[in-house]
């Protein structure tokens, strides 16, 4: 039987990309984590905590401490639902939208050179492979 060695390329490459990243991030005193929940805020707006949860494939039991530490830079604020108390809204402050604009600015600026290798077509058909492989595999985890 030969190996498919699509997994072991994909992890690789999924490895390479998440170093750069974290390399890039920790210039800001961030890592990945951190920078995953306040892109997925300036990008989305606000958010329940599940919700971030969600987007950027974080435990609740570690988002917890994420946001404490974002909190604490004074760069999001948990705001209580009126409904249910136990849940919270989670956005950016006003500072933390000036620091993520700075920050995103740089970011792709650093990144875009690793998809820069490939032509505009290429990088939207790997997206489209990326999307329906991604689902097969959730699909198959149900």
């Amino acid at each position: 039987m030969e190996k498919n060695k699509n997994v072991t390329i994909l992890f690789r490459a999924t490895g390479s990309l998440q170093q750069l990243v974290k390399k890039d991030v920790a210039k800001h005193d961030l890592n990945i984590s951190e920078f995953s929940t306040l892109e997925v805020l300036y990008a989305k707006g606000a958010l329940s905590v599940q919700d971030i949860c969600d987007l950027v494939l974080i435990a609740n039991s570690s988002m917890s401490y994420v946001l404490d530490k974002l909190e604490k830079r004074q760069l999001i604020s948990r705001v209580k639902n009126e409904s249910d108390k136990r849940y919270f809204t989670v956005s950016l402050t006003e500072e933390g939208q000036v620091f993520m604009k700075k920050v995103m600015k740089e970011h792709l600026k650093n990144i875009q050179p690793v998809f820069d290798v490939l032509s505009k077509e290429e990088q939207e058909e790997l997206k489209r492979m990326l999307k329906l492989v991604g689902k097969k595999a959730e699909e198959l985890t149900k």
